[in-house]
């Protein structure tokens, strides 16, 4: 039964919803905006991108033939957002003084 593996469901953007939901609240728990958000918000890109090619907004040759590959396009999607995020949040040192926090 095709149903009951795992590669089936990544390819549902209900399922890529919930998974950016879920470590969205994470967030919200933890609070660093380092690990969970990034998490989050690539979910919900990919969600997003299925649902467009599904409604046919988007060729379907945007979508990996492999679940693994769906799988490796969170994981990089999440360390592009979690690069912009550590961007934002950097201040800028104008201060040469090691001693002061």
């Amino acid at each position: 039964m095709e149903i009951l593996q795992l590669g089936y469901w990544f390819y549902f953007a209900q399922v890529w919803v919930a998974i950016g939901l879920l470590f969205i609240i994470l967030e919200i728990t933890d609070g660093s905006a380092i690990f969970f958000l990034p998490l989050g918000l690539a979910g919900f890109i990919l969600g997003l991108i299925l649902f467009l090619v599904e409604n046919d907004f988007l060729q379907a040759s945007l979508v990996p033939d492999k679940w693994y590959w769906i799988v490796a396009s969170w994981i990089i999607l999440s360390v592009i957002i979690a690069f912009i995020i550590s961007m934002v949040q950097k201040k800028p040192k104008d201060d040469s003084d090691i001693n002061q926090y």
